[in-house]
């Protein structure tokens, strides 16, 4: 069978996926990792630089469990975990003790009360605790999904005030350099995207969300039978339902993984593709206006399909080997920008440009139909595939690409 050639610098109707008027570099914070593990002293080993501790027996509930009364030690030992391994630790700040829920009996996935709104004064005590305690080591997410009514069962005006409440308890105790990131928000249903925008557009005294936060944050799974390329569509819209104010600051992905359906994963798929997956999310995620990405997670159940160790934990799958990889390839890089072909029998091949130095990196895949023939520059260095293995090879030569990305490296 023929395959089609792509010649590099050829690519017709092309859509952009990320043109940044300032050079971004892909640093070690880049790479973000959730670990339940994490409190009981365990952490990947993977090259991550930032760690989101959620679903680790840290949340408000698991730490106030008597009025007042703070147990930290599970939270301590997660921070000290992360930051002796050079890890910077997110923490969520939800969810509600039940003498503190304005709603006691508000069903939830953490118990009843949960969701519910608390009372303002017990939260700011909370909040201070929790500042004073870890100051400007830790980054503080104001809570977990409060557009899915299993995490929140308040208005957008309470989640605001709590935003607001937050945001002000960590400027003044913890100081103006601490970083507050606003909460997490899957946006993959018309719902969800709605009652983001309404968040982002509420006010507290007058004052927009962005005067109380740092970051903006969206949990961007796509739903259950799309790709990492549909997670970019959430990401522009993320970015673009933002008021003025809020457009400016870093988004992070606070949550990515596929096939999601609110209980076991909606198919499971090849090891293959679950490397090609997670990859693909890396490169896309570097080439857009996302900041920081957070995988979940690291020894993750049967919620989603792409599973990064092995059940037993003992070894990283496919999709594992596949995450050390390509942060090989992005680590340190310049993103030059990165596109799609729109028509012909090239149509759907992805061009990721990066560049370090003299050297320039462009990783190519085609994530549906059949793989196509892609030549590379005269100045072309080397080819890597998703395996690890790199091939040293100069001038004019022509690739296969499909599915798994590969790099290609070349002389500026």
């Amino acid at each position: 069978m023929a395959v089609p050639i792509l010649a590099l610098g050829l690519v017709v109707s092309v859509l952009a996926l990320a043109a940044p008027a300032d050079a971004k570099r892909v640093r070690p914070g880049f790479f973000g990792m959730h670990d339940t593990r994490i409190s009981g002293g365990t952490l990947t080993t993977l090259p991550i630089g930032a760690v989101r501790v959620w679903d680790s027996g840290t949340s408000w509930r698991e730490i106030e469990k008597r009025r007042g009364h703070y147990d930290l030690g599970r939270l301590r030992t997660a921070v000290r975990t992360a930051r002796s391994a050079g890890v910077r630790p997110l923490i969520v700040l939800g969810q509600t003790p039940r003498f503190h829920a304005r709603h006691p009996h508000a069903p939830g996935a953490y118990g009843r009360g949960a969701t519910s709104m608390p009372r303002l004064t017990p939260w700011k005590r909370y909040v201070a605790k929790l500042a004073r305690t870890f100051g400007t080591t830790v980054d503080y997410q104001i809570w977990n999904e409060p557009n899915v009514v299993n995490y929140w069962t308040g208005s957008v005006s309470q989640m605001a005030l709590l935003t607001a409440t937050a945001g002000r308890t960590i400027e003044r105790v913890a100081g103006r350099r601490a970083v507050v990131v606003a909460p997490a928000f899957p946006l993959r249903l018309s719902s969800q995207r709605a009652w983001y925008r309404a968040y982002w557009h509420a006010s507290v005294r007058g004052r927009g969300i962005a005067r109380f936060v740092d970051v903006v944050s969206a949990n961007l799974y796509p739903l259950e039978h799309q790709a990492p390329e549909a997670s970019m569509n959430l990401a522009r819209f993320a970015r673009r339902a933002l008021p003025k104010a809020a457009r400016q600051k870093p988004l992070w992905n606070t949550e990515i993984n596929y096939g999601l359906r609110g209980g076991p994963a909606a198919k499971e798929i090849s090891p293959r593709k679950q490397a090609a997956y997670v990859a693909r999310t890396l490169v896309l995620n570097a080439a857009s206006p996302v900041s920081r990405v957070y995988w979940y997670a690291w020894g993750l159940g049967s919620i989603a399909n792409t599973h990064l160790v092995t059940p037993d934990g003992s070894e990283l799958t496919r999709a594992g080997r596949a995450w050390v990889v390509t942060a090989t390839w992005l680590s340190g890089a310049e993103v030059r920008g990165c596109s799609h072909t729109g028509r012909g029998r090239l149509r759907g091949v992805y061009v990721c440009t990066f560049r370090d130095g003299a050297e320039g990196r462009r990783i190519y895949w085609k994530p549906r139909g059949r793989p196509v023939g892609v030549r590379t520059p005269s100045t072309t260095r080397s080819w890597s595939s998703l395996s690890g293995t790199t091939t040293e090879r100069s001038g004019h030569f022509r690739i296969r690409v499909g599915q798994a990305p590969v790099l290609v490296t070349f002389r500026r």
